[in-house]
């Protein structure tokens, strides 16, 4: 099993190597920003999609403090930090970045990309999701970028291509599911830090084998002993993003003695738990899946009591003793969430934790991060 899991890492890393020569066989690169705009859409397009979400350095971040001030979170600045600095090798070859504006920080470093004479597209997502000239707008940009795919690649997408494509991701996403259930067992096989990685390879593999290797996998897996010491806390881990690289704290939570059994992240991992439909049209079942269906994002706003609603039927369903809010450095909209959100643990008396992060991982910050972690699991278990 381990084995099958090394092999889905080293696609991984192989990734930006196929791109070189699907490049020189004449295909277009496509990076995308975000989960709002739809990786179905770009590989229906004939496209070579790659997922700009890397992060957990403390390098990149700065490079961009040249252009900006630096209250922007650490993920956003990223994602232009690597290319500044020249360690991004997809960038330099991308045709096209997509970029979902659904925050001032992506925003923000959508702009410095263009300053940089990058071919950014942008895809707007209005908070107000409730509302219907919100959803159609949205709708729209999608439309938009249906019409700008079809340019860049000079193909055309059909509900066909769509709803070949989206099966591709709906088997991904059943795989996913399967997998993270045997979390809900009382000594998981398997943890939140590998669950997160295996999210994270499955956006640069080949589609149409990912969902067969996850599926290897779970059966390797279903059966398999417990991985966690007896009497370990279960925990759910929320907030904005886990970025593909910035492992540093669900690790240290796991090597501390707790497991990560559950999650809600609005970017870096998949929205697993929300297949699209395949019958009627692509284009509206795409739109209304991530737009209208699934649990709302933290941007959307008035959201948090929805949100709050769904973590509440996490913690049931996966039988949590605490709550990790991980989320980054500036990101006001999750950090007034948070307030509300500690509040609404306390009245139901779930332990809660809020960890920030701004990638500094120094010895000097990873002190004071570790004793903080070790305490609320001591607590935790003292509470059990």
């Amino acid at each position: 099993m381990d084995k099958k899991i090394q092999s889905l890492a080293e696609a991984y890393k192989k990734r930006p190597v196929e791109l070189k020569q699907a490049k020189q066989d004449g295909k277009k690169v496509i990076e995308y920003i975000g989960h709002f705009v739809p990786e179905e859409m770009i590989r229906a397009a004939g496209a070579e999609p790659y997922f700009m979400c890397r992060g957990g350095e403390p390098e990149p971040p700065d490079a961009v403090l040249e252009y900006m001030l630096r209250f922007m979170n650490p993920l956003a600045r990223s994602m232009m930090g690597y290319q500044l600095m020249g360690l991004d090798p997809v960038t330099p070859m991308a045709d096209l970045i997509v970029a979902q504006q659904a925050d001032c920080h992506i925003g923000r470093i959508t702009e410095l990309m263009e300053f940089n004479e990058l071919p950014v597209y942008k895809v707007g997502v209005p908070p107000d999701w409730k509302k219907d000239f919100a959803g159609e707008y949205y709708y729209k940009a999608l439309m938009k970028l249906k019409a700008k795919l079809e340019e860049v690649t000079g193909n055309e997408i059909t509900d066909e291509s769509l709803k070949e494509q989206v099966e591709y991701s709906n088997a991904i996403n059943e795989a996913l599911r399967k997998i993270g259930d045997l979390r809900k067992k009382d000594n998981p096989p398997i943890g939140g830090y590998e669950f997160i990685r295996l999210n994270h390879y499955s956006f640069y593999t080949d589609p149409k084998k990912t969902a067969g290797d996850l599926n290897e996998i779970y059966e390797g897996l279903k059966d398999a002993p417990g991985k966690f010491k007896e009497g370990s806390p279960r925990l759910l881990l929320a907030g904005h993003a886990v970025a593909i690289g910035d492992y540093v704290v669900p690790r240290m939570i796991e090597e501390n003695g707790a497991m990560i059994v559950s999650d809600m992240l609005d970017e870096g991992l998949r929205w697993y738990n929300w297949d699209i439909p395949t019958e009627g049209d692509m284009m509206r079942n795409i739109w209304k899946t991530k737009y209208l269906d699934k649990v709302p994002v933290n941007i959307f706003q008035p959201a948090w009591r929805e949100r709050f609603a769904y973590i509440k039927q996490l913690i049931e369903d996966n039988k949590i003793d605490g709550v990790v809010w991980y989320q980054l450095s500036f990101d006001e909209i999750y950090d007034m969430e948070c307030t509300c959100l500690a509040k609404w643990m306390k009245e139901i008396n779930m332990p809660f934790l809020k960890l920030e992060s701004s990638y500094e991982y120094s010895r000097e910050a990873m002190g004071p991060l570790a004793t903080r972690v070790e305490s609320f699991i001591e607590a935790v278990k003292g509470g059990m």
